[in-house]
């Protein structure tokens, strides 16, 4: 994970504190995140989306 808070770090521009929350907050809610985007075919298209090539951590 600590690649996770480097990476919203350098590509995304948050502060170490808040990265380490988002990626806290991502670890907690995992399994509803799919359920939060829709559906897996909206996930694909997210990852995609994601800022500073975020979707290939996921």
């Amino acid at each position: 994970m600590d690649e996770m808070v480097q990476q919203l770090v350098q590509k995304v521009g948050l502060d170490e504190e808040k990265a380490a929350a988002v990626v806290a907050f991502l670890k907690e809610n995992v399994g509803k995140i799919p359920e939060w985007l829709g559906g897996s075919d909206m996930l694909e298209s997210l990852k995609d989306k994601l800022p500073g090539g975020l979707g290939k951590l996921f």
